[in-house]
C-alpha cells in the first residue's frame, strides 16, 4: 500500500504527472533583499573609503601622527580603507558603531553593552574586539560612538523588501512552473502489479524521466509495456519574466531610498549622472562624513584644541573623478580671484603640492579692485564701464 500511495501521489487530479516537482524541484529562499542591502552598504562604504581625513594644527593643514592614524594605519591589523569600510558597514547594519583607542590605535567593537546616564557620562562594558572581550569599562569621553539615526532604518527596509521578495518569489515560481516540462504518462490497465513491475515503474519515474526532462540536448525515452508519454506545451509568457524583473527593481529602489541613495545610481542608469551623483553626495555621503568628523573632533581632539582650530575633517570633495578639461576653466577663475594658489590646484588634480613660496602665493587679476576705491576715484561712470 505504501508503494501504491507513493505512485498515486505523483499524479495531479487531472491525471497529469508534474515532472518538474518529481524531478529535481528548485526550492529555496530568494535573496533579492539581501543583495540590495549589500549593494547599498558596499556602495556607501567604498565611497567613504575614497575620502581623506585632513588634519589641521592651529588652522594649518599638516600630516603628522594623527593623519597617519586616521588614513593609513588605524591599528596593526588593518589599513585605513578596510577599517573605515568595516565601521561604515557596522554603522549601516546596526545603526551604531563603537571604536575604542588602545595603545594609541583604533579598534572597532563587535559588540558592547552601554549604561546610559542622564546627567553623567555613559559607561560601556563587555566590549568585544574580534573574539577578545575587554575587561575595561569605558566612559563616553574615552570612546568613539557613532550613531546613524534615532531609530534603525534596517528593520523597515527589511519589512518592505521582504514583502516584495515574496511577490518576486511567487512570480518566479509561477514562471518556472509554467515553463517546466510536463506531460501525461498513459499506463495500461493491464500493467503488472508484481513487485518487480512496480519497482521498474518507480525506477522509470524517479530516474529515467528525471534524466530525460533535465537534459539540455536531444533525448529519447524508450517506453515498454504499452506505456505512452505525451508532452505538453509550456505556456510561460514574457510578461511573467517582466513582472519578476519589475518586482526585483522595486526591491532595489525601496532599499536605495532607505539609505538615501538615488535609485538610478544603484540600478546603473547613466542618465543625468552628474545630478544623481551630486544628490548622492549631498544627502547620503556628506551627512555620514559629518557624523564621523563630529565624533572624532569631540572625543579625540576635544574642545580646547578644536577652538584653536586643531581638528580633523573628512574631505569628500575628491571622491568624484574629475576630468582636467572639465575643471580647467574653474581652476583658472579660482586662481585669478585669489581663492586658490598653485598648490590648491594641484591637490584638486590629485597631485602632490610643491610647498614652495611661489606655489603658496595667491594672485589676483588687475581687473578687480575694491569698491570704495573705485567710488572715490571715479565719481562719474560712463557707459560700458
Amino acid at each position: 500500500m505504501g508503494l501504491l500511495n507513493w505512485f498515486t501521489g505523483l499524479f495531479n487530479k487531472d491525471g497529469t504527472l508534474a515532472l518538474d516537482i518529481n524531478c529535481g524541484e528548485l526550492a529555496g529562499e530568494i535573496f533579492y533583499k539581501e543583495l540590495a542591502i549589500q549593494a547599498c552598504i558596499n556602495l556607501i562604504s567604498n565611497t567613504v573609503a575614497r575620502s581623506e581625513f585632513l588634519t589641521f594644527d592651529k588652522g594649518i593643514e599638516t600630516r603628522k601622527d594623527n593623519y597617519y592614524l586616521l588614513n593609513v594605519e588605524p591599528n596593526q591589523n588593518k589599513n585605513g580603507s578596510k577599517f573605515w569600510k568595516e565601521v561604515i558597514c557596522k554603522l549601516l547594519r546596526k545603526n551604531e558603531c563603537l571604536v575604542v583607542q588602545i595603545n594609541k590605535m583604533f579598534y572597532m567593537a563587535e559588540s558592547f553593552e552601554v549604561i546610559e546616564n542622564a546627567l553623567t557620562e555613559n559607561t560601556y562594558k563587555n566590549v568585544v574586539i574580534g573574539t577578545y572581550e575587554l575587561k575595561d569599562v569605558f566612559t563616553e569621553s574615552q570612546i568613539l560612538h557613532f550613531e546613524l539615526h534615532n531609530q534603525s532604518i534596517l528593520p523597515t527596509i527589511e519589512g518592505v523588501a521582504a514583502t516584495h521578495s515574496k511577490l518576486a518569489q511567487s512570480a518566479s515560481t509561477s514562471y518556472r512552473r509554467n515553463k517546466a516540462k510536463r506531460g501525461t504518462l498513459e499506463v495500461p490497465t493491464n500493467y503488472p502489479q508484481t513487485d518487480a513491475a512496480q519497482a521498474e515503474l518507480e525506477k522509470l519515474l524517479s530516474e529515467r524521466f528525471k534524466r530525460f526532462v533535465e537534459t539540455e540536448n536531444a533525448a529519447l525515452l524508450p517506453l515498454t509495456g504499452g506505456m505512452k508519454y505525451q508532452a505538453e506545451i509550456a505556456n510561460g509568457t514574457s510578461n511573467e519574466n517582466t513582472m519578476i524583473k519589475s518586482f526585483i527593481n522595486d526591491i532595489f529602489e525601496f532599499v536605495a531610498i532607505g539609505y538615501q541613495i538615488p535609485p538610478q545610481l544603484l540600478n546603473g542608469n547613466v542618465a543625468d549622472t552628474d545630478k544623481v551623483v551630486n544628490n548622492y553626495m549631498t544627502f547620503c555621503i556628506n551627512p555620514l562624513a559629518e557624523i564621523l568628523t563630529d565624533e572624532i573632533n569631540r572625543k579625540y581632539y576635544g574642545k580646547a584644541k578644536y577652538l584653536e582650530r586643531t581638528y580633523a575633517k573628512l574631505d569628500t570633495s575628491r571622491i568624484k573623478v574629475l576630468d582636467i578639461k572639465d575643471i580647467a576653466s574653474s581652476m583658472d577663475i579660482l586662481t585669478r580671484i585669489g581663492a586658490n594658489c598653485v598648490d590648491d590646484n594641484l591637490k584638486l588634480l590629485g597631485l602632490e603640492p610643491l610647498n614652495t613660496e611661489w606655489s603658496k602665493a595667491r594672485w589676483m587679476t588687475k581687473n578687480y579692485e575694491r569698491i570704495e576705491t573705485r567710488s572715490a576715484t571715479n565719481t562719474t561712470v560712463k557707459g560700458g564701464e
